[in-house]
């Protein structure tokens, strides 16, 4: 078994850094919280006001992990179950929708806000991305027949961290 000391490691010539493979290289969070509440009543995804941001990678050859997190809350209209989507969406492309789904145990007429915390998480392999920033934001829907989804002013927030993985 050999060991190295190492007082100082000196950029390489190209100005990229020393990279490890496997370790993360790049790494940027996008805080916002909700100052207007933002309702989704559409069965169609609309942009997350405020979640939209770039990310610019360091190397092609990397592989890309996002994680969204956040609160907000959901609507079930009286005897309906609660049902919204989320889903990331970075250069123009859509990512997994995640489902947010809650049983509304009134159903005699009962209208009901659900409260949820999410968190969801999307890859982007090498193959999908260059070295020119991406555009990142998180979308919502909501279900259908008056079911919605609200981001609420002065009690919700996002939170996206972003994870650079050299290859």
């Amino acid at each position: 078994m050999s060991t190295i000391l190492v007082d100082t490691i000196n950029e390489k010539t190209s100005g990229n850094g020393v990279s490890i493979d496997g370790h993360i290289i790049n790494y940027k969070r996008h805080f916002f919280s909700v100052t207007s509440t933002q309702q989704q009543t559409s069965d169609s995804f609309s942009d997350v006001t405020g979640s939209s941001f770039t990310f610019t990678p360091l190397t092609s050859a990397s592989t890309i992990y996002m994680i969204f997190s956040g609160n907000c809350r959901g609507f079930a209209p009286s005897s309906q179950d609660m049902i919204a989507y989320v889903r990331p969406h970075f250069n123009g492309a859509a990512g997994n929708a995640f489902i947010l789904q809650a049983d509304n145990l009134g159903k005699l007429g009962d209208t009901v806000f659900f409260p949820f915390f999410f968190c969801i998480a999307q890859q982007i392999d090498a193959s999908s991305h260059t070295t020119s920033a991406i555009t990142m934001k998180l979308q919502i829907r909501a279900g259908s027949n008056g079911q919605n989804m609200e981001f609420v002013a002065n009690q919700s927030h996002l939170a996206t961290d972003v994870f650079e993985v050299a290859p």
